[in-house]
């Protein structure tokens, strides 16, 4: 099970600034504090309740948080600038490792993000991907167990049958390990190690040779002299 942010994708660098300029523009006074408090909010509380699955839904949510009531059209110009400042771009080796690892094992992506920021970038793995486990169905979001729950469960497995793979040591793998779950570190930059991951790899084309079970030993009969004449 691969954790999303910083694991599989890494964001790049969309601009608050550019969504915020944009609701002034249509006459709202809006700013960075009241906008960004709303937008925790939505993400973290709302929408694991609501599911809010297309852009529009979610702005909206935000918006009304402030005491707004914004038009269809004014969604419609907002949603592009906001599906920007959530700019996700697939890692590389993910692209490799997943589609490796899922010939011997079944495979997930968990996420704290609403659907509609995490399944087009999964589009180029997507035949690997068994399945996709975001707030709407987990009616939760990362760290939460019930998320790490959920997407055990989507996978048809006991969390001692599970691998978490994670770059976030504390909301990514912490709370996995007290559940039963293999916790596997992903280093991408060094950094102190994790005390919450069995595993740790640099990479994720390592992650296909963590995950092999181990060769069975067999040891070789003795053998029996013959019997001499």
């Amino acid at each position: 099970m691969f954790d999303f942010e910083g694991t599989v994708a890494r964001r790049t660098d969309g601009k608050l600034e550019t969504v915020l300029e944009q609701i002034r523009n249509l006459g709202y006074d809006i700013y960075r504090p009241e906008f960004r408090a709303a937008h925790d909010y939505v993400l973290h509380i709302d929408a694991p309740r609501r599911g809010h699955d297309h852009v529009e839904a979610f702005v909206e949510a935000v918006l009304k948080q402030l005491g707004l009531k914004p038009k269809r059209t004014e969604l419609m110009a907002l949603a592009p600038l906001f599906l920007e400042y959530y700019r996700f771009v697939l890692y590389e080796d993910a692209a490799r490792a997943i589609p490796a690892v899922a010939k011997t094992h079944k495979v997930g992506v968990v996420s704290g993000l609403p659907s509609f920021l995490v399944t087009p970038v999964l589009q180029p793995v997507k035949g690997s991907v068994a399945a996709v486990v975001t707030p709407k169905e987990s009616k939760a979001c990362v760290p939460n167990p019930k998320t790490f729950k959920a997407a055990a469960q989507a996978l048809g497995l006991r969390a001692k049958d599970v691998a978490v793979v994670s770059a976030d040591c504390e909301d990514g793998l912490a709370v996995p390990k007290t559940l039963g779950f293999e916790t596997v570190h992903l280093r991408r930059e060094g950094g102190a190690p994790c005390p919450h991951a069995k595993t740790t790899i640099a990479s994720l084309d390592e992650l296909e040779r963590v995950l092999k079970p181990a060769a069975i030993k067999v040891e070789a009969p003795a053998l029996t002299p013959a019997p001499t004449s």
